[in-house]
């Protein structure tokens, strides 16, 4: 691995660190003007236990640090709708761009509703004229973020609050800042002050709320931990939230834990649909012990264009012996910065590299495998997977997607073939 174990052990320490000083009872924000924006958004996060200010590297960036979404590359939309306790429901969706040259543009909306209350006059009648028997609290988001300088995004939410209730409506406007700084590779700090211009609704100000997070990617990003400090300026106390993801399966399959200061076990899984169906898609799911028992979250995601780093391989199975002796391995690959070098690696089933390209500037649209190792000896039969990593001018390092290729050499296969490259 590139990453060495003193940086992993450094941010493990740091993460650690962060949770363990802070294991002390939260007050909570129950009741107080604007709660709803401290809901966890995304199952992903929910999984987390909430824990995203310091990673903020999916399109709820809008609504945990919007510094976050200048590191992202494609185009993302997500949605989350969550049925909770007596006919109450919590909505999310977001939409966020890369620009080139201007920065990254986000929208997001955030919506709690309430229904089937029932209403009575001072005489105990019900339905009283002018009140109905909901309620709705939301917010819209129009987001901005951009790179300051290498290693340092910031991110701006320009918000508006809206809120309904019993038929009594009110609007208020609100400004949220973030920044998101990169250590190392391995380790990255954001800030993020929610309300640093508080919405006004409804006579209620809303209370301002400073999130310090701090992250781990280790591990190749197979393991990415969040913990993150919150001081909500509606009460006196400190919160709390921290956790993990690991990916079991090749950038398809993950699971995930959170704790937060409530003493509130969260897990969750995800599940990324482009290797196996071609389709920019993820699903996410997360529960949580509530005081009213079990709270469960779906969400969706679905990417497309923007800056993108992507392989597929043409065929999947091959045979170095039969009529399809090699794989064409497709490259997509659009950066933001221009691109500084290349590599694509090809591993077998233990994870180690059997044959390596690399290369500087922007990277050939194909390269052929003939299926043999860096030492040019034939690789065994069996399974690997592929993957595209560049580093840009600014010192940033992108992934590709994991690309799954099969050597079969006891049953030669016929079809298509190709020219080889050694």
């Amino acid at each position: 691995m590139k990453k060495t174990v003193l940086r992993m052990l450094l941010g493990l320490i740091l993460l650690a660190g962060t949770g363990t000083t802070l294991l002390h009872a939260g007050t909570g924000d129950h009741g107080l003007p604007g709660e709803y924006l401290q809901y966890d958004v995304g199952a992903r996060a929910a999984g987390m236990g909430g824990a995203m200010t310091g990673l903020a590297d999916d399109v709820t960036a809008i609504f945990y640090n919007p510094a976050g979404l200048a590191t992202q590359n494609p185009i993302q939309i997500g949605v989350q709708h969550v049925i909770l306790f007596e006919d109450t429901m919590f909505d999310f969706i977001g939409f966020a761009m890369p620009i080139v040259d201007i920065g990254h543009l986000g929208v997001g909306v955030v919506l709690l509703s309430s229904t089937g209350f029932d209403i009575r006059d001072d005489s105990y009648l019900p339905n009283p004229q002018g009140f109905t028997n909901s309620m709705m609290k939301g917010s819209l988001y129009l987001a901005y973020a951009r790179d300051v300088f290498p290693g340092l995004t910031a991110g701006v939410n320009v918000k508006v609050a809206y809120e309904d209730i019993f038929g009594h409506s009110g609007t208020g406007i609100g400004i949220d800042v973030g920044g998101l700084y990169s250590v190392m590779p391995e380790l990255q700090v954001g800030l993020y002050i929610q309300n640093a211009l508080t919405p006004n609704v409804l006579g209620d100000m809303y209370f301002s709320t400073a999130v310090l997070g701090v992250a781990g990617k280790l591990f190749d990003d197979d393991l990415l931990l969040d913990a993150d400090v919150y001081k909500s300026f509606g009460n006196q106390g400190f919160k709390w939230k921290v956790g993990g993801e690991l990916d079991v399966y090749e950038d398809m399959v993950f699971v995930r834990a959170g704790l937060d200061d409530e003493m509130r076990v969260h897990v969750g899984a995800g599940f990324n649909a482009k290797q196996l169906l071609g389709a920019p898609v993820t699903l996410d799911y997360s529960t949580s012990i509530e005081a009213l028992g079990l709270a469960h979250k779906i969400s969706a995601g679905y990417s497309m264009g923007g800056f993108q780093m992507s392989i597929r391989a043409t065929p999947k199975i091959f045979s170095p012996v039969g009529i399809r002796k090699v794989t064409t391995f497709a490259i997509k690959a659009v950066s933001k910065y221009a691109i500084r070098d290349w590599e694509l690696n090809i591993k077998d089933q233990n994870g180690d590299v059997v044959r390596s390209y690399v290369g500087e500037e922007i990277p050939p649209n194909q390269i052929v495998w003939n299926g043999k190792d860096d030492r040019g000896l034939p690789a065994p039969d069996g399974n690997f997977s592929a993957q595209l990593v560049i580093t840009d001018s600014n010192g940033k390092v992108i992934k590709s997607n994991f690309e799954s290729v099969k050597i079969q050499s006891a049953v030669p296969l016929g079809g298509e073939g190709g020219l080889e490259l050694d």
